[in-house]
């Protein structure tokens, strides 16, 4: 059986020890999905690494279905390969540098144009049928970010889905890079289900090129902000100059209504590149010219972060998309010293469920049971375990004597618990046959 138990896990639930004005970073602190190691650095601990697991899955599956490949670049790079493309100084202190032992210079990536671009260069001429390129990873990255708050928020090493795309044209560039926002907008919206996903465009900075768009949601512990007109639905980003200034101020440029303000976080970026960096790296097609590039990336960690602020509406209750929930269910087994008959009811339905493929490694088994089921059915709340299951609560018990479970669902936008009616072993198992 594939098991989760609560007396077992590395885990502390401590309801309502860290308060901070972002509920995400109090809630990943007190549901020990992170432990801050270093300022700005934060260990994923066994809850965390479940929920960054799930969404990596997501984002991984996506994009093999439309074609990416994926594969794994090393996170330490030479200087030269920065030199190429000059970034080596334009990207300033943000930029972790390190020597070694000869006193050659490296650094630890934020991102992996260059090595990407020249792997495709050393390659040579690829087949005609083999474009668009298109190579993803899912690796740690780093920045030296001069003010680390809010943990995932704004950290200085962080888990990044980016991915690199080679056409032999600017015209299959763009179909690729419209190919790839939409595949972005599919995961946020129809798998997520986040409220408030925009898309608006930015400045392409030092990635270069010449079209660049980020991906926003509403937050208001962050300092990105996006105009929104009402009216029309057109949206711009303003950065932080800008807004102190007041230089964003006025009307939409579609239909002159007055803009508002959302205050936002940022969770993907993509950019069409053109030849910015294949031209240096002699990655070209097979008539010769440079290939066209374009370049995308998720912050997962960022966004497991964004997403629980995103559905959490107070500090009384954790909530996440339920597709990087890091259970589905959880199970509260009976009250220490109850029947017998109970206590094998409970035994049969965890190994019923069990047997479900869906939900093989997704049943968190609450069995420390010195705690009532009323203090278990509260953790599991301000955890916000979709679906949760108690056995020998006072209404278990029906005329006859045959036990039964009671059924408690969490969902995004609330934070109390939604009880539902109790069930005997038959409706549960058509009902978890369902998730």
């Amino acid at each position: 059986m594939v098991l989760n138990y609560a007396s077992r896990m590395f885990l502390k639930l401590r309801a309502g020890n860290k308060k901070s004005k972002c509920l995400s970073f109090q809630f990943m602190i007190d549901n020990n999905l992170i432990h801050p190691v270093a300022r700005g650095i934060y260990a994923l601990l066994p809850l965390g690494q479940r929920t960054v697991e799930k969404l990596q899955r997501i984002i991984e599956s996506e994009l093999i279905a439309v074609g990416a490949q994926k594969l794994e670049s090393p996170i330490l790079a030479d200087k030269a390969l920065w030199t190429k493309t000059e970034r080596w100084d334009t990207m300033g202190s943000e930029l972790f540098r390190l020597s070694d032992r000869e006193r050659m210079e490296y650094c630890l990536q934020p991102t992996a144009e260059e090595m990407i671009t020249s792997i495709v260069g050393h390659f040579g001429n690829q087949r005609e049928n083999a474009f668009p390129i298109m190579l993803f990873q899912s690796s740690q990255k780093f920045r030296d970010e001069p003010t680390p708050k809010y943990g995932l928020l704004r950290s200085r090493q962080f888990l990044m889905n980016d991915l690199y795309s080679y056409d032999c044209n600017e015209t299959s560039a763009q179909g690729t890079y419209n190919l790839i926002t939409s595949v972005y907008s599919r995961i946020f919206m129809d798998i997520l289900r986040l409220n408030g996903v925009r898309r608006v465009e930015a400045s392409s900075g030092l990635m270069g090129g010449n079209i660049s768009h980020e991906f926003h949601l509403p937050n208001q512990s962050c300092e990105d902000r996006i105009l929104v007109c009402k009216e029309c639905g057109s949206t711009k980003y303003v950065d932080a100059v800008a807004f102190a200034t007041n230089e964003y101020q006025g009307n939409c440029e579609k239909c002159k209504t007055k803009y508002s303000v959302i205050d936002t976080v940022e969770i993907a970026h993509t950019f069409q590149l053109g030849t910015k960096y294949t031209l240096p790296f002699e990655a070209v097609s097979p008539t010769r010219h440079p290939l066209f590039m374009c370049c995308f990336g998720i912050g997962i960690t960022r966004l497991i972060a964004a997403s629980i602020d995103n559905a959490s509406i107070s500090d009384k209750a954790m909530r996440l998309p339920h597709a990087i929930s890091p259970y589905k269910i959880a199970l509260l087994l009976p009250k220490a010293g109850t029947l017998d008959q109970k206590w094998n009811f409970a035994q049969e339905v965890l190994q019923e469920m069990d047997k479900i493929p869906g939900l093989k490694g997704e049943i968190f088994v609450d069995d420390r049971c010195e705690k009532s089921i009323g203090r278990r059915l509260a953790e599991m709340n301000y955890l916000g375990i979709p679906h949760i299951f108690a056995v020998n609560t006072l209404k278990s018990e029906d005329p006859c004597g045959i036990p039964s479970v009671e059924y408690f669902r969490t969902t995004p936008g609330s934070d109390s618990l939604i009880e539902e009616k109790r069930l005997t072993h038959y409706d549960l198992l058509k009902l978890v046959r369902s998730f």
